[in-house]
């Protein structure tokens, strides 16, 4: 260590590479999810700034990064998409009051400590959970690997959408593979640290190779594209007390962003324990995302939530400290600011390939962990219900069956001493 410096070892050298690739993987993002909410791009982006710098530094969990996120955003355009159209003053006002109460509840949640119930959840279930997210990760990058536009709602509707397409993509698809193969041979290389970001530089690589080699025009490999920012971000939610059907939407759908959010941290937090080693407070990773959203209803963003595979990728990635989610935030705001031109060329199926190292990841880490016929029902089982049916209807279906045979066994034991003795 040199005097007055740092160490190589320090956390502040060794977060920089899972920090950049975060911030790379949370750009296009960040964008499809603002659309997919009815919020403008930058409202993605603002989210995944200084929101997501207070949830990681006010969560407990050093790994974990929030922002964007899917559910939030499809329950963020069912609810405001009622009474406005998505994209105009009053919908995104809709939005930010929604956000706003989301937050504030959340914070409620954390207070009266909501997340020790979900720690009684089995460890079956968070394993089930694990394995179903890394197949719906897959699923999702169906339509961006094959570069055909899907708009499906769920698993199955979002591969037949991909799979029969007229016109799929090649280039869009060997960019995707050349991203993937290129993962794995860092991986087995013993790259585990640098296995994702090789993936994505090679597909960048391939992109740009292919475009100057046949023309854009003929590859279509879609890209990030521009991204802008307003320099005055600050947003005021409005909260119309007289007009009450727009107040109590704005109550009931906070309270259902709020609920599953925190059930989504939870989740997140009992995998990323498990993949790391690490310790948790699930009740202060609850108040650290009620921060986030509360922040986000003033920063013209929407509500969001740990995210599942930015937070496994950080993992992948050797991120080992909070430091990684401070550089994610820095390098995310600076490259939007200073190389917008740059970042605007990331190819979308190498993203996408990422995201299937990170997928595979999950479902291989389930395997060799099944000790008895029990446990390997109710990891399928919620693993079904996390790919068909959502997070939440996934925990509960696996706790019920968790909680079944974990009766049958006490009515076997009981049974068993009940006998009299020959």
């Amino acid at each position: 260590m040199r005097p007055g410096g740092l160490s190589l070892n320090s956390p502040w050298r060794t977060e920089l590479m899972p920090g950049a690739l975060a911030a790379l993987l949370t750009l296009p993002q960040a964008i499809a999810l603002a659309a997919l909410a009815g919020m403008p791009f930058e409202a993605g982006i603002c989210l995944a700034l200084l929101p997501a710098l207070a949830a990681t530094l006010a969560g407990h969990s050093p790994v974990a990064l929030s922002g964007p996120n899917t559910a939030a955003s499809l329950m963020l355009m069912a609810s405001a998409s009622a009474l406005a159209a998505p994209g105009g003053p009053d919908y995104i006002q809709q939005v930010l009051v929604t956000t706003l109460i989301a937050g504030v509840f959340q914070l409620l949640l954390a207070a009266i400590r909501v997340g020790n119930l979900l720690l009684e959840l089995p460890d079956s279930v968070t394993r089930g959970v694990l394995a179903g997210t890394g197949v719906l990760i897959l699923a999702e990058q169906a339509g961006p690997l094959l570069g055909v536009p899907v708009n499906g709602s769920g698993i199955v509707e979002v591969l037949g959408q991909a799979v029969f397409f007229d016109a799929p993509g090649t280039a869009s698809l060997f960019v995707g593979i050349l991203s993937i193969v290129a993962g794995m041979t860092a991986l087995a290389r013993g790259g585990r640290r640098y296995s994702l970001l090789v993936a994505l530089v090679a597909g960048w690589i391939a992109a740009e190779i292919a475009d100057l080699a046949v023309g854009a025009a003929n590859t279509g490999i879609e890209r990030l594209g521009a991204v802008p920012i307003a320099a005055n971000f600050l947003s005021w939610p409005a909260i119309d007390t007289t007009d009450t059907t727009r107040l109590l939407a704005a109550i009931r759908d906070g309270f259902a962003v709020a609920i599953v959010g925190s059930l989504q941290t939870a989740v997140t937090a009992r995998i990323l324990a498990f993949r790391a080693g690490m310790p948790m407070n699930i009740n202060r990773d609850i108040a650290g995302q009620g921060t986030m959203n509360v922040l986000a209803a003033f920063t013209s963003a929407f509500a969001g939530a740990t995210s599942f595979n930015r937070s496994l990728a950080n993992v992948e990635a050797g991120a080992t400290c909070r430091q990684a989610g401070i550089y994610c935030v820095l390098f995310l705001g600076l490259g939007t600011l200073l190389a917008g031109s740059l970042m605007a060329r990331i190819p979308l199926p190498a993203v996408s390939g990422v995201l299937v190292l990170v997928g595979w990841s999950l479902i291989v880490s389930v395997r060799g962990a099944f000790a008895r016929r029990e446990y390997l029902v109710e990891v399928f089982v919620t693993s079904l219900a996390a790919v068909f049916l959502g997070l939440l209807q996934a925990v509960i279906a696996g706790a019920f069956v968790a909680a079944y045979f974990r009766a049958l066994v006490h009515e076997t034991n009981a049974n068993t001493r009940s006998q009299p003795e020959r």
